[in-house]
């Protein structure tokens, strides 16, 4: 698995043993008084995201002998950031002791020690000692794909007031092909104090999650860092509207993608309560091989009815309906080929609105609370990623509700009656719509005596 990472670029620094590679995640001069706690030096957990288990970590610094006057004894104190009012302590310790001479401290850190700074960074507080510089042992990254973003004059953010804009009309092409489990890594100076970077949604620009965006050290060396898309959710939203770079005392020089071998593209489906749900893509074709639900194409109709027909690979740009159990499920992409008659009509990534059906066009909406369609009689907007169907002839039976009939079996759209969960017998067979046997049923949807019946 790779890691995610935020590094000064620099040269690696000089080996400590023959075999471990460091690498710098800080420099500066950052100066530390008398145990003064504004003094100390405060690093995120982000400069960490890439340290080894068992590695070593090598601070440099000084002895501030001047200040120190007649105290002359210097002392450092390394901690976790992770502060629990009331403990004792109330930050985990990583090391401690006198600075003897200037030069470089050594660390060996234990894998709960490496843990602890991944998560929650660390703080070096001390007696007149001034630190220079950090570097951390790096485990193996796995190697991937990089293209550049964006890259050109430089955006000085300030406080909030610019930043790189990478969405919408402005949005790479890359992002829309983007995948889970890539990186978003942005090259950028910390200007002044209390530098923050954030990699936010442009619909409403704000940071997609936590941890998207990180707070940074001032230092005149430029800074990396990197957020790896972590699930379909939120890759949807990077690849429908794009990313904004924006923060505070930073200035942004480049935004990259990686793209590595374990990377994937799928969509998120959500399935209703009633357990059928319409669905459509704009781009992306859809493998449901071993998907946890069905897909289906409307492959005939009549008056009263609509025959759905499970198909595996689904184009892009192609209406379906979906069963399964309630919930939000993962649909990875695929190809295939699927040259079923369909019925179903896409509405994409944007919500369309259908107009009025006509004689020579009958347009039928999806109600995926009684899991039947019901004729567009006026203009009507349809939400982005459903579907509809349309006819050459009007299927609305004189009464009741159109059917749908799974070819592999079950139905749904049976008339519909409303009863209270006190109402409920032993009499007569219930079945979800699933088409399983349930013995009492509680809240939800059920099919009894041929009617689809919710119990309240």
């Amino acid at each position: 698995m790779k890691k995610i990472f935020t590094s000064l670029l620099l040269l690696m620094a000089a080996a400590v043993t023959a075999s471990a590679e460091m690498t710098t995640v800080w420099t500066g001069s950052h100066e530390i008084g008398n145990w003064a706690w504004d003094t100390r030096l405060e690093l995120p957990s982000s400069y960490f995201a890439n340290i080894a288990d068992g590695g070593q970590m090598v601070i440099t610094m000084s002895r501030n002998t001047e200040d120190a006057g007649d105290e002359q004894w210097f002392q450092y104190e390394i901690t976790a950031n992770d502060y629990v009012a009331g403990r004792d302590p109330e930050r985990t310790a990583i090391a401690s002791g006198d600075l003897e001479a200037d030069g470089d401290v050594t660390i060996t850190l234990t894998a709960e020690q490496a843990d602890l700074l991944r998560d929650y960074g660390m703080i070096v507080n001390g007696h007149y000692v001034t630190v220079t510089g950090i570097a951390v042992e790096s485990v193996e990254t796995e190697e991937g794909t990089t293209v550049t973003l964006w890259e050109g004059t430089p955006v000085a953010t300030g406080d909030w007031s610019d930043y790189v804009n990478l969405s919408y009309d402005d949005k790479p092409a890359a992002l829309a092909s983007a995948k889970v489990g890539d990186l978003i890594t942005v090259t950028c100076t910390a200007t002044g104090d209390d530098g923050h970077l954030q990699i936010a949604n442009p619909d409403g620009w704000v940071a997609f999650d936590i941890n998207s965006s990180t707070d940074l050290a001032a230092s005149d060396m430029a800074q990396t860092f990197s957020y790896e898309i972590p699930d379909v959710a939120t890759l949807e939203l990077i690849q429908l509207n794009g990313i904004l770079v924006r923060g505070r005392n930073i200035t942004v020089s480049k935004v990259e993608l990686t793209t590595y071998p374990d990377s994937y593209d799928a969509v998120t489906i959500t399935i209703g309560e009633a357990g059928v749900a319409t669905y459509s893509n704009s781009t992306k074709n859809l493998d449901f091989t071993g998907a946890a639900i069905k897909a289906y194409y409307a492959t005939a109709v009549e008056t009263g009815k609509v025959t759905l027909s499970p198909v595996t690979y689904v184009p892009a740009y192609t209406g379906i309906v979906v069963k399964g159990e309630p919930g939000t499920y993962e649909v990875p992409t695929g190809e295939g080929e699927n040259n079923a008659a369909n019925y179903l009509k896409a509405i994409g990534d944007w919500a369309q609105t259908v107009q009025a059906s006509t004689a020579d066009a009958y347009d039928y909406i999806f109600d995926e609370t009684a899991a039947t369609f019901s004729l567009v009689t006026v203009a009507t907007e349809i939400p982005a990623r459903k579907a509809y169907l349309e006819t050459s002839l009007d299927i609305t039976p004189a009464t009741g509700n159109i059917v749908l009939d799974f070819t592999d079996g079950g139905s749904a759209g049976i008339d519909e009656v409303e009863t209270d969960a006190g109402a409920v017998t032993g009499d007569g067979a219930w079945y979800n719509l699933q088409g399983m046997r349930v013995a009492r049923p509680a809240h939800g949807i059920y099919i009894h005596n041929g009617k689809k019946v919710m119990i309240k």
